[in-house]
């Protein structure tokens, strides 16, 4: 290769480089910065359409699209970390090695936020909570309960008394289908859990829409899903902001994941 050559392939090179510097290089003048990486704390549980952990450990559902759209906008990167819901507690609140939690609210686990200064963005998103039971036990008298399921670490607050006194025997566990199962044998009377995920677990994985029905006779409390954290209150602050900004897409993930609608036999 000639000199003359040589110096116009170095040309060409220095040329290229300073391109791609430009184009690095935002709108405002400076160089754009690598987004700034959050832990979310997140359960390790079946609670699809709400949110859910599937089987590669991948967080999934209307959560996650809420949360990575809010992420989006503001050029942050949420790293989702699933743990079981007691150990997500240890972790957020005690270790505090979390930089958020989701779901969460001010009422669940009081005495381990007892001294904590937390914060809470907006309501994410606002369900119902109740007793899902046979189709012929719909209207029976609280009186004739005498057994429950619910979610390991869930407290079904309307039951509440009548947990303590021991008027209904509570039994718990990870696997809300299992514990639809027991119902749809009758083996235990109700299911307390959230309406939405029942109704998609009954339809899509038991294979039995309807087998089980939201009692509205028997307690039952609206359930508000919020993002918390101990660290960082300016972000929550900023996605309470995006969650009124941006209501028509939260609206439209609710209705893509179909949540509040009523269960189609």
């Amino acid at each position: 290769m000639t000199i003359k050559l040589r110096w116009q392939a170095r040309l060409l090179c220095a040329a290229v480089l300073a391109s791609a510097t430009v184009a690095s290089v935002s709108a405002t003048g400076r160089a754009a910065a690598p987004a700034q990486r959050f832990t979310v704390g997140v359960e390790n549980l079946q609670y699809y359409p709400l949110h859910t952990v599937d089987g590669a450990n991948r967080y999934r559902g209307f959560a996650r699209d809420v949360l990575d759209a809010f992420a989006s906008q503001q050029g942050y990167a949420f790293d989702y970390v699933p743990l079981p819901i007691n150990r997500l507690y240890t972790r957020f609140l005690k270790e505090r090695t979390l930089d958020f939690k989701y779901p969460d609210h001010p009422k669940w686990r009081e005495e381990l936020r007892h001294g904590l200064k937390l914060s809470y963005s907006n309501v994410v998103v606002s369900t119902e909570e109740g007793a899902m039971v046979l189709p012929r036990h719909r209207g029976r008298p609280l009186s004739e309960v005498r057994s429950m399921g619910t979610g390991l670490g869930f407290t079904p607050w309307p039951y509440r008394q009548a947990i303590d006194s021991k008027a209904i025997a509570i039994s718990t566990s990870n696997s809300f289908d299992g514990l639809l199962r027991h119902a749809l044998a009758d083996h235990i009377d109700v299911v307390y859990m959230n309406v939405d995920v029942a109704n998609y677990l009954l339809a899509e994985e038991l294979k039995a829409p309807g087998g089980l029905i939201f009692d509205p006779a028997l307690p039952h409390a609206r359930s508000d899903f919020r993002l918390s954290t101990l660290q960082h209150p300016e972000v929550v602050e900023q996605f309470s902001q995006f969650l009124q900004r941006e209501q028509g897409l939260v609206q439209r993930l609710r209705q893509k994941y179909r949540i509040g609608e009523p269960v189609r036999p």
